[in-house]
Order: C-alpha cells, then structure tokens, then sequence
C-alpha cells in the first residue's frame, strides 16, 4: 500500500512547520492531508472526518501532542489511528510518556523526507493502512 491512499490528519502551531511537514508530505507521496493548528482544532476534525493517521508537533498551546494522543486512545472511535509524534527534544522522559500513552512511532525534529517516509511506511505495512471505518 502507498502513501497516497491514506488520509493524514497532521497538527502543528507553527505555520512555517505546518508547510514544511506538507511539502515533505506530498513529496513523498501523501495526496490527503488536513491540516490543524493546534491539538483542539484536531480533535474538532476527528469528529468531522475520518483518518488513517496522524502526525502531530508534540509542543502545541492549547491541547499538546500529548494530550491529543490521549485523547485519541480514550476514544473507541479513533484508538485505532496510528499516531506519530514529532518533537525538537530529545528527553527521554517525555518518550516514555509517550510509549505510555500507545504512541505508534515518535520522530525528532529536524527529520528528513526520508526518515518520515520510512515511519509512515512502517505504520502503513503494521496496520494494513488503509482501514475506513464507519463511524
């Protein structure tokens, strides 16, 4: 399966990452991208839509990476999303955290093309991707 055939809903605050993730994205292939802002802007669109994954900044206002990934897990009708998270720290605390809470993957920032291509591949392959679910 390819990236081109699943739905990503991706979160970041900052407007300049924001592009950059979706450049990234489309050149690698990924043709369905719904952007948010923040964590709350997220969780309003899960309710609107239907998606095969997320990637998210983990440092938001509002509602963090974090606690989307929370919310998401709590939630029968999204726990199934695979779900990636992307941060600029390297404290391997706030991983842990993250395992804890069922993170698929978890990525650094600065990362390249290829690195994020071969997440989401990972995830594609791991969970059969894609899954459209009734809700």
């Amino acid at each position: 399966m390819s990236i081109d055939k699943i739905k990503i809903l991706m979160v970041d605050d900052m407007e300049s990452m924001r592009g950059i993730i979706k450049a990234t994205l489309k050149s690698i292939g990924a043709s369905d991208v719904v952007v948010a802002e923040n964590g709350y802007e997220a969780i309003k669109l899960l309710s609107k839509s239907h998606f095969d994954l997320i990637i998210s900044d983990w440092d938001m206002p509002k509602v963090t990476g974090l606690q989307l990934l929370g919310y998401v897990r709590e939630n029968e009708a999204y726990r199934h999303i695979p779900f990636i998270l992307l941060t600029a720290s390297k404290d391997t605390s706030r991983v842990k955290s993250a395992i804890s809470l069922d993170v698929s993957d978890y990525l650094s920032k600065p990362f390249t093309p290829k690195a994020l291509e071969q997440k989401i591949i990972r995830i594609i392959k791991k969970y059969d991707l894609p899954k459209r679910v009734s809700l």
